[in-house]
């Protein structure tokens, strides 16, 4: 390698606004890339837990500091293999590669989009779903092989999941109540299922509001009505082949399988695994 070389002050800002701290490693600075990394993924974290907009300083300070770097960059310096700039452009594709594999087939963090699952989920929540096993998997709008394969043994009554509802475009969060072939009732005493009536115990009764802590499939969960609602008469449903019956905790204020039918396998998306409560995130008006 000739001794007298030097990054080109221009593609440092170029790869800077790019690459961001991948720029590093073509300015011969290794030290600065891990630190660079280790604070951009720290600050992604940090945006999607508080809706900040941190790693756009990225963006900035990259191409600035990188730039900095060439222009005093002492030639004497032994050229490293990584200072070519392809193998940074290269060490970035494969790990944005990594990140769209790893949300497509195992991990994709989300928002509760609504109020429907209060008390135990608030609107503005982040969780993580696993989505392995599930059926559901596209990529830019486009379907990916397995799309049509479910692991029926991970869709569990009392679980929460994702998944698009029938003739929506559009993610829902909801409670897994039943499963295939079951006949579900929703009465004013709370859930049947084939003739025996789900476990549920008062936990709070206030300015019309109440609280129960339901159980079902071995979970236990918390379920919210109102005194304000309207009286609903007693609904049945049999849930048909390969598909699933899916409602939200918040019985009296939830858009769910009462009024759009039951989920298809193939429109499960994944299972909640994890969840962030946003410390903002204030009770809805009942």
């Amino acid at each position: 390698m000739p001794a007298s070389w030097s990054p080109r002050v221009w593609l440092s800002v170029v790869l800077g606004i790019f690459l961001q701290p991948f720029v590093f490693l073509y300015v011969n600075r290794p030290g600065l890339f891990w630190l660079y990394l280790v604070a951009s993924l720290v600050c992604a974290g940090v945006d999607w837990y508080f809706g900040l907009a941190l790693t756009l300083l990225f963006s900035l300070l990259c191409p600035l500091h990188a730039a900095l770097i060439a222009r005093r960059y002492d030639p004497a310096q032994p050229r490293r293999w990584y200072c070519r700039a392809w193998v940074p452009v290269g060490l970035y594709l494969l790990l944005m590669g990594l990140i769209l594999g790893t949300r497509t087939y195992l991990y994709e963090p989300y928002s509760v989009p609504s109020a429907s699952m209060y008390p135990g989920l608030r609107e503005g929540d982040l969780f993580i779903a696993q989505k392995w096993g599930f059926a559901h998997r596209s990529l830019f709008g486009f379907t990916l092989p397995g799309s049509d394969r479910l692991d029926a043994a991970r869709l569990q009554r009392g679980k929460v999941y994702v998944f698009y509802p029938p003739d929506h475009d559009m993610l829902y969060v909801k409670r897994l109540i039943a499963l295939p072939g079951d006949v579900i009732a929703l009465t004013p005493d709370g859930v049947v299922i084939n003739g025996e009536r789900l476990p549920r115990e008062l936990l709070s009764d206030t300015d019309g509001v109440r609280i129960y802590r339901e159980q079902l499939g071995g979970q236990s969960y918390r379920v919210q009505q109102l005194d304000s609602a309207a009286q609903q008469p007693i609904q049945t449903f049999r849930v048909p082949e390969g598909h699933y019956f899916f409602l939200g905790d918040n019985r009296d204020n939830s858009n769910d399988s009462r009024y759009w039918g039951s989920v298809a396998a193939e429109r499960v998306v994944g299972e909640m695994i994890w969840l962030a409560s946003k410390p903002d995130a204030a009770a809805p008006a009942p």
